[in-house]
């Protein structure tokens, strides 16, 4: 096998058309010879560059899909034959895959394709995309197989786009081993540490480790109080490239300012939100307690949060759906926007962190529809796709698999523009 001016050259390899059988292992009945696939590629290469360009990518899309189930179907087989992990990661190899990293994400997904051939079809069919069964796969090794198994998860991933199927799946795992939150919690615990040391750089650093719930908690806190330096240095008013501090410095700052007790930072030195969810059962006691960003916590941090916080109550039904908070204003009370953050997590589109996301009317306000600010009529979004919906004129809504996705708004549905330089309304 050798390589002229970037193509594969089969000559040496001698493959050619069979019409028998009898040829032996290397006989294509009724099929290419590898020779000829190369040069039907070519063509199909040729075909590609020629065509339109959004047509170009989408086909291209479907033909790496199809060609990446094939891939996972080859070694799914190797792996049943020789039941070795390394023997498949290096057939994997040979696909091109020469870091050892995605030898083993290849395997893995042949594994999850062994433990159910059917995700292969699905990816060829392009019903999950190449990421998404990576993440089948990772959550696989986390659940004993439990996951690429379980119908109503795969149709929740089916139904969504890569950003939403991660916290789809994320939030599986944690249900499926909710019972082995306090053992981690507890080796976290015994291993947390905080050490000084420089970096590569010449700087200095310092680095805290130990259990999720609290390196969770410190690193909201810092987000917002790097918030208040973002809007005390002019916030949007002022273009990025001036600002003074960039992300990572303002961070830094305000690190620094709490650990020091610096006045004059900017941050607000308030505590940072938190938000707890639990089951409340009819014999009153609380079961299946979580931390949004964490997933499920031992009962004893959530016990220690309940004791040392200001609680903030909200109902839900049995589908999640908070049943309580106000409906008469504009913009969602704060109140709200905690309901919100405990019902959806994050962006409901791509994840984002619920610190950064805003109250969304699934009906403009303003629109002639008239929107109402009621807790089923919002969702959370973050900035950036905020501004996607309304600039691209679409509306949110809940498709077939119960997953949040996007389809274009009817004209009662837009908003008008709003004038140029008009003030923004403000929170109660």
């Amino acid at each position: 096998m050798t390589f002229t001016d970037d193509r594969l050259r089969f000559d040496d390899l001698s493959f050619d058309t069979v019409s028998s059988c009898e040829a032996g292992p290397r006989a294509y009945v009724g099929m290419l010879s590898p020779g000829d696939l190369w040069s039907t590629f070519g063509l199909i290469e040729d075909t590609l560059l020629v065509m339109p360009p959004a047509e170009a990518i989408a086909m291209v899309g479907r033909l790496g899909s199809r060609l990446s189930a094939v891939e996972t179907q080859i070694l799914a087989a190797n792996l049943a034959d020789t039941g070795s992990d390394r023997d498949t990661e290096n057939l994997a190899a040979k696909a091109g895959k020469t870091s050892k990293k995605q030898r083993k994400k290849a395997t893995k997904r042949a594994k999850a394709a062994r433990n159910n051939p059917e995700l292969t079809d699905e990816l060829a069919n392009g019903d999950i995309s190449e990421e998404q069964l990576d993440q089948l796969a990772d959550a696989d090794e986390k659940t004993d197989g439990a996951a690429s198994r379980d119908e109503g998860l795969r149709e929740k991933v089916r139904g969504s786009n890569p950003d939403q199927s991660g916290p789809i799946v994320k939030d599986f795992v944690n249900n499926h081993n909710s019972g082995r939150a306090e053992t981690e919690h507890e080796r976290q615990r015994r291993l947390r540490s905080v050490s000084t040391f420089r970096t590569k750089d010449g700087l200095h650093a310092v680095m805290a480790q130990g259990d999720q719930p609290t390196i969770e908690a410190i690193w909201k806190l810092l987000g917002q109080d790097a918030d208040s330096l973002y809007n005390k240095d002019g916030g949007r008013d002022v273009p990025n490239h001036k600002h003074p501090r960039t992300t990572a410095q303002r961070l830094f700052d305000a690190f620094a300012a709490r650990m020091t007790g610096s006045k004059g930072s900017g941050t607000s030195g308030s505590g940072s939100e938190i938000v707890l969810t639990a089951t409340a059962q009819p014999d009153g006691t609380i079961t299946d307690p979580q931390m949004l960003g964490v997933g499920p916590v031992p009962q004893g941090v959530f016990d220690r949060y309940l004791c040392t916080s200001t609680l903030v109550g909200a109902v839900f039904d049995g589908d999640g759906q908070n049943l309580w908070l106000g409906r008469t204003k504009r913009l969602a009370t704060r109140a709200q926007l905690t309901g919100l953050r405990a019902r959806d997590k994050g962006c409901v589109l791509c994840a984002a962190s619920y610190a950064k996301c805003q109250a969304h009317h699934l009906r403009p306000y303003n629109a002639p529809v008239g929107g109402h600010t009621n807790i089923d009529e919002l969702a959370l979004v973050c900035t950036d796709c905020h501004h996607l919906i309304h600039d691209t004129k679409q509306t949110l809504y809940k498709n077939d698999a119960g997953v949040w996705a996007l389809r274009p708004a009817t004209p009662d549905e837009i908003a008008p523009t709003r004038p140029k330089d008009t003030p923004r309304p403000k929170r109660e």
